[in-house]
């Protein structure tokens, strides 16, 4: 039997069984080869509460820290929960963790992978940075990602492409991806050259370390996702990365890089290489 599997799924909260909406306060991990459960969630609530009023703040508190409680119980136990598969943690949870009736609280979203090499621990950084909105913080930031991307824009109007971008497929604007689950990815530019190669700018100008790791896992895992797409379809992914501005969180950026360019199908582009990008695309679309 594979050892080297796990199953996930999330713990959603939904304010009304009339309403056709959740939103995920947690997320929870079973990790077949250690028999080790994960459980992650939020601790203050903050998010459901600025959406909705009359939340029941206490019950739902109680709830998931008696989920928490209840799965610690098998953090040490030597048999086999399960066959490790969706249907079978999803029997488990109903029927030991939290019963599947009209509560607020329901574990939705079950889905069962590989490790492929990775650790258990990098497995969980990864779902948890992915899928966790945890309670929103109040700080003030831009996004640089639009200055990203009008400098490339602008770059190639110096270039003189905007007479030629239009009525070329080789070049496209607002690229859809949808991945095997029917989730919709857009990309701004996607620009033919053996392979189709989907532009994505990304800033790493943040203020904290944590925070630079936090959106490096993130992207990490989307693009991990969409290995098979790039596969299917013959794709590259060109990452274009803003540096951080204070100096002090170059090593954590570098870190980041490092990581990202360890994906297959992906072209890591530094900002300040945009010039020699801009070239390029113009030179093999003309």
């Amino acid at each position: 039997m594979n050892n080297n599997l796990y199953t996930y799924c999330l713990l959603k909260y939904k304010h009304s069984p009339f309403l056709e909406e959740s939103l995920n306060i947690g997320v929870l991990i079973y990790f077949y080869n250690s028999r080790r459960f994960v459980f992650k969630y939020s601790k203050t609530l903050n998010r459901i509460k600025s959406i909705y009023e009359n939340v029941p703040e206490k019950t739902v508190k109680e709830y998931t820290k008696q989920i928490d409680i209840t799965l610690k119980r098998f953090k040490d136990t030597y048999d086999n929960l399960f066959p490790l598969n969706d249907s079978s943690l999803k029997h488990f949870l109903s029927s030991t963790i939290l019963p599947k009736d009209d509560s607020v609280l329901q574990f939705c979203n079950f889905r069962t992978d590989s490790l492929r090499g990775f650790t258990e621990e990098f497995i969980e950084s990864i779902l948890i940075d992915k899928l966790f909105v945890e309670d929103i913080k109040q700080y003030h930031y831009q996004p640089q990602e639009p200055k990203i991307l009008s400098r490339l824009y602008n770059n190639l109007k110096k270039l003189g492409f905007d007479e030629y971008k239009h009525n070329n497929d080789r070049f496209r604007e607002d690229y859809i991806l949808t991945n095997e689950a029917g989730t919709e990815f857009k990309f701004d530019i996607a620009w033919q050259n053996g392979t189709l190669n989907l532009i994505k700018p990304i800033s790493f100008d943040l203020k904290e370390s944590r925070s630079i790791a936090d959106k490096a896992h993130k992207n990490f895992g989307q693009f991990y996702d969409l290995q098979q797409e790039a596969i299917n379809n013959k794709l590259r992914y060109d990452l274009i990365v803003g540096e951080p501005n204070d100096s002090r969180l170059y090593k954590e950026f570098e870190h980041a890089i490092s990581l990202l360019d360890n994906l297959p199908n992906v072209k890591i582009i530094h900002d300040s290489e945009l010039e020699l990008y801009s070239e390029k695309i113009v030179s093999a679309i003309l």
